[in-house]
């Protein structure tokens, strides 16, 4: 039977030892001042040369020659150690020997003994780490005061897990990870000694897999000596070691820059086909993804263990990532090396960590949200911008208006100057771009129009004497917002600093006003950088907020939470449900109305009242309960109502009935008639709009659930 060939080529003097020149040095300068310890702790990854060592110190100090540094490996003694069969070398594994008896019955029982042929008894306990805590103990008060002739070399991969006072007592060795370099030096020497054909390719990436083990290098070169028939080739290195090929990698790597999932699934096909082993691929990727991380940071100069074709390729696809982008990556393959080892379908779990490569939207990390928001800024990603004018105008947000009543004016909108009022006074103003248009809706008063669109049926002008002046604006809203800058505009078209200006005005305003901080839970800010305007945007289930911010105090403490967090006065608008309502306008009454216009009415599905009884046949109904406000969509049950005095207080009382105003001569359809009043009420003050008892029960449904109920009280 052929010697393996990292047992044949061990080395025989420290000379040999190859990436190990600290220890070297340190062990045969103790030799030759005499000042040789009683224990050593050797540690580090396998095949690094930690037995290998040992048995070299062994040698320094039982060759006849010796205690010598550089023992002649050719003596009864060198040799005896060498195949294991030297009677003062004692080797021990204690992955075996676990035990406490083990210890007393082959360390305690025989230490005090004198050594048999040489000057010492060297005891080698290898993959220390094993023994059991009682063996631990019992091994400490030996290898504390040992006698005098005694050695002890302590072998280990897992020093962690030795116990600290086995450390105190130990002159402690890391081995390092030997350099792919020297493994290559040292692979060719052997193929030249054996006499084998070898490409340097073949060579490298046998070093690269072998991790930094000399051991694990030689046994791949044999493997691939055996399978390639006395060549070593990097074709047949590639297919007996599992390597992907390198421009597979590039093509993987590449796709996983442009974002390209479609080539990623069809790479991942392809290669699961061939068999190979996904599990490599991820080490390999990762590795290729670390080195490009570590160039991206350090710079060209860096030293990578990579050749320059590799170092080449590298810098050409730097472009496609960042640092952080490919420090996410590395995270992400981290992951999955961890999760290939215990999953039932491995090339699923590889193609759900392609996806997360590639696309961050899928990936709910913090790092995946920093990479979105990286790409929005740096403009990878296309942002929808609100456009008043054009196509565009076919999907721009909706303009919810309340339709006045048939004889009200038209509103006034609060951000024109006031210069342009009196310029434009009984004259429908002309804009270069569409503008929103207010008809009367056949559903409500709450009907949307969709802005810059055609109307179904073209707006009546408002008379000139009609038109509300700015004098005539009621409420902090119709003061005119002034243009905002342009460092401002250009702050708020960066989603990212538009964000932190709204979140600082939020903050600003539950502290001025908690209640009114409530009512924009779940809100986000779009600046229409075309209009100048800021459209804050309201969940569609949240009704009761979005007519709640209608109030005037309302947009008053918005306007100031605003104007803090910008620095200056800013336009700003409402949005719910892809449907905007301008916050900085506010409905003119006119200057001979005496009273408010009546509040929209809900759009809720009503059933028809039930006729009420006249007075002379059926006794008078007790009065009726005060009128519940209107809105124009009913509140969910899940919706948080903010309660605050203040805020309840602002709501405007219900107007008494009154005479209907004259309508005006180009109004298109005159005043509705107030509902007839019985007479044993009509002392009690009853609002225009007042319901009766099956609407208020369907309003209240709508909002509270169906076990409402509403009864007339009788007096």
């Amino acid at each position: 039977m052929a010697e393996a060939l990292y047992r044949k080529y061990r080395p025989q003097i420290f000379e040999d030892v190859v990436g190990q020149e600290h220890i070297e040095r340190t062990i045969k300068n103790a030799i030759e001042q005499d000042k040789v310890s009683h224990a050593y702790l050797f540690t580090g990854p396998r095949g690094t040369g930690k037995t290998t060592t040992a048995r070299l110190l062994a040698k320094a100090l039982l060759c006849e020659h010796g205690p010598t540094p550089e023992p002649d490996g050719t003596c009864d003694d060198c040799v005896m150690i060498a195949n294991g069969e030297h009677p003062d070398v004692y080797e021990l594994d204690a992955a075996s020997r676990t035990g406490v008896e083990n210890v007393r019955e082959e360390i305690i029982g025989r230490v005090q003994f004198a050594p048999t042929r040489g000057r010492y008894k060297i005891y080698i306990i290898d993959e220390v780490h094993m023994l059991s805590t009682a063996a631990f103990n019992a091994l400490l008060k030996t290898l504390e005061e040992p006698p005098s002739h005694v050695v002890f070399i302590l072998a280990t991969t897992d020093p962690q897990k030795v116990p600290e006072t086995i450390h105190s007592r130990c002159q402690r060795f890391d081995f390092r990870r030997i350099s792919a370099e020297s493994i290559v030096s040292r692979l060719g020497a052997i193929c030249v000694s054996e006499d084998v054909e070898f490409e340097g390719e073949a060579l490298d990436l046998i070093a690269h897999r072998a991790e930094g083990g000399m051991r694990n290098a030689l046994t791949s070169l044999e493997q691939l000596i055996a399978f390639g028939e006395g060549k070593v080739t990097m074709e047949v290195a590639e297919r007996l070691l599992g390597s992907i090929d390198t421009n597979d990698l590039a093509e993987i790597v590449r796709a996983i820059g442009t974002r390209d999932v479609a080539s990623c699934f069809r790479w991942t096909a392809e290669y699961v086909e061939t068999g190979a082993d996904l599990a490599q691929f991820t080490r390999d990727l990762a590795e290729h993804i670390r080195n490009m991380y570590v160039l991206s940071l350090a710079g060209a100069d860096v030293a990578l263990d990579v050749g320059e074709t590799v170092r080449r390729e590298l810098a050409s696809e730097l472009p496609l990532f960042g640092p952080d982008r490919l420090a996410r990556l590395l995270g992400v393959l981290g992951d999955l090396s961890a999760e290939l080892k215990t999953s039932t379908n491995p090339r699923l779990s590889f193609e759900i960590a392609l996806t997360r490569m590639v696309r961050p939207d899928s990936d709910l990390t913090l790092e995946a949200l920093a990479e979105r928001i990286e790409a929005l800024e740096s403009g990878h990603s296309a942002v929808a911008h609100v456009t008043g004018g054009g196509a565009a105008a076919a999907v721009a947000p909706q303009v919810a208006v309340a339709a006045a009543p048939a004889s009200q004016p038209a509103p006034a909108h609060g951000h024109v100057p006031a210069e342009n009022h009196a310029a434009t006074a009984g004259v429908a103003p002309t804009q270069s771009a569409p503008t929103p248009q207010v008809v009367p809706s056949s559903q409500g008063a709450g009907g949307a129009l969709a802005q810059g669109a055609a109307p179904t049926a073209p707006a009546q002008p408002a008379p000139a004497a009609q038109v509300a002046s700015p004098a005539a604006a009621s409420g902090p809203a119709s003061a005119p917002a002034g243009a905002p800058t342009d460092q401002l505009k250009a702050s708020l078209q960066n989603p990212a600093a538009l964000q932190r200006v709204w979140q600082a005005a939020l903050a600003t305003l539950k502290k001025n006003k908690a209640a009114y901080g409530v009512l924009f839970l779940n809100t986000k800010a779009v600046y229409d950088a075309d209009k100048g305007t800021l459209i804050i945007e309201f969940p569609a289930e949240n009704s009761f907020a979005f007519k709640a911010v209608q109030k005037p105090d309302v947009q008053e403490a918005v306007s100031v939470a605003l104007t803090q967090a910008c620095g200056e006065s800013l336009h700003f608008a409402y949005a719910q449900g892809g449907a905007v309502a301008t916050a900085s306008a506010s409905a003119a009454v006119p200057a001979s109305a005496p009273r408010p216009a009546p509040a929209p009415r809900p759009q809720v599905q009503q059933t028809a009242p039930a006729p009420r009884p006249a007075p002379a046949s059926a006794p008078a109904p007790a009065p009726r309960p005060a009128a519940v406000p209107d809105y124009d969509i009913p509140p969910y049950e899940d919706e948080v109502v903010p309660y605050d005095d203040g805020f309840v207080s602002s709501s405007p009382a219900p107007a008494p009935a009154a005479a209907p105003a004259p309508a005006p001569a180009a109004a298109p359809a005159p005043m509705p008639e107030p509902a007839p009043v019985d007479a044993r009420s009509s002392a009690t003050p009853t609002p225009a709009d007042a319901k009766s008892p099956e609407e208020l029960q369907a309003i209240l449904a709508a909002g509270f659930g169906d076990g409402v109920r509403v009864e007339e009280v009788r007096e």
